[in-house]
């Protein structure tokens, strides 16, 4: 008989399609084990999810859907304005309390944005020993973070992968307080982030496993910190790719720029009953972004430039007028002769440019 493994994901109708990778992964790395995957969501139905119950019946798991109210939660939660993470995102702040079966005393937590490459059962049945969190250590934490969770008196907590003891935080604290240590998170940071608030919360109380056996983040930063070498070091050792991003929201299906653990994700999306979408959306995605370079370089056509300091010239010739020589008429007049020249100019540059198309013909 295999032993329950519980796994929490966040999602919602908007990016579920892309989870299909995570949970598929999660479901084939970890045969050994009953999984009982909680999706957290605010608008999933179980039709929406026939792909993935599919999945489930195939290898021997379950899929459960919990509601989540976004609407409810915005009233405690803020991020700031651009910040791209959903309100859904932080529905871990009700998992103890509201959301989790009381019959589930402990679980682990993977992203939508993940490929499983490592069976989890090892790290979920880690004992706490009178911790409430399991997670990667800090060594892949950017040192500000570090840094400022060291000046507020909290522990670095990776979500990603982290496993919660649900019964002894059920015990210790109440939902008011994951709020308020939210609340003083907003204080300090200027928003709400899940690592931090727990992190302060569970002081003292976080037993880190070492995170090259763990997780590995793939984004531009951590390229750039890492190392190539390490990165791909890690991603033999590692459980979990978790693929974080910032504001140029680069995934997966996304690509902003390569990282290694792309090729990984791409293998399970090859065999998704959504690959054919995640193409033509990123087809989408490419041609919004190559719209909005275009409608940034007509904005700065040297046209508009000279436009501008053609207004830009006027207005100080104006100005030098009324405020140097009291001179209204001619105040009245320089714009008069500019519009005439500026006329003169365009008629003069068609003039040229219909010579030239007479010439070359």
């Amino acid at each position: 008989m295999r032993e329950r493994m519980n796994v929490y994901l966040t999602t919602g109708k908007k990016n579920y399609k892309y989870a299909y990778v995570a949970i598929r992964s999660l479901f084939e790395k970890n045969q050994n084990s009953e999984v009982y995957l909680y999706i957290v969501s605010e608008d999933l139905e179980d039709a929406d999810l026939l792909y993935e119950n599919e999945l489930a019946e195939e290898y021997g798991h379950h899929v459960i859907i919990l509601r989540f109210d976004e609407e409810e939660a915005a009233r405690h939660i803020r991020f700031r304005p651009g910040d791209h993470w959903a309100v859904g995102a932080m529905s871990s702040y009700w998992m103890f309390h509201e959301l989790l079966p009381k019959e589930v005393d402990r679980i682990i937590v993977i992203e939508s944005d993940t490929v499983i490459v490592g069976d989890l059962s090892e790290i979920y049945h880690t004992e706490f020993e009178g911790n409430y969190a399991i997670c990667p250590g800090p060594e892949h934490k950017p040192e500000n973070h570090r840094n400022f969770m060291d000046k507020i008196g909290g522990d670095c907590l990776t979500f990603v992968l982290s496993m919660y003891d649900v019964k002894k935080i059920r015990d210790d604290f109440s939902l008011a307080d994951i709020l308020n240590t939210d609340k003083k998170i907003r204080e300090l940071a200027g928003n709400s982030m899940m690592e931090l608030t727990f992190g302060l919360l569970f002081h003292g109380k976080i037993k880190y496993l070492p995170a090259r056996t763990a997780c590995i983040d793939e984004n531009e930063r951590y390229m750039e910190e890492l190392g190539y070498d390490y990165i791909a070091e890690c991603e033999k050792t590692a459980k979990i790719i978790h693929f974080s991003s910032y504001g140029d929201y680069s995934k997966p299906w996304n690509p902003v720029f390569l990282v290694p653990g792309y090729s990984v994700w791409w293998r399970y999306a090859a065999d998704s009953p959504y690959y054919k979408e995640y193409i033509e959306r990123q087809w989408q995605i490419y041609n919004n972004t190559r719209k909005k370079q275009q409608e940034t370089a007509k904005n700065i056509s040297y046209k508009n430039i000279l436009l501008c300091a053609f207004v830009f010239m006027t207005l100080i010739l104006m100005a030098f007028s009324v405020i140097v020589r009291s001179d209204w008429i001619g105040c009245l007049v320089i714009p008069a002769v500019a519009a005439a020249s500026l006329g003169l100019s365009l008629v003069f540059r068609k003039i040229t440019i219909a010579i030239g198309k007479a010439r070359s013909r």
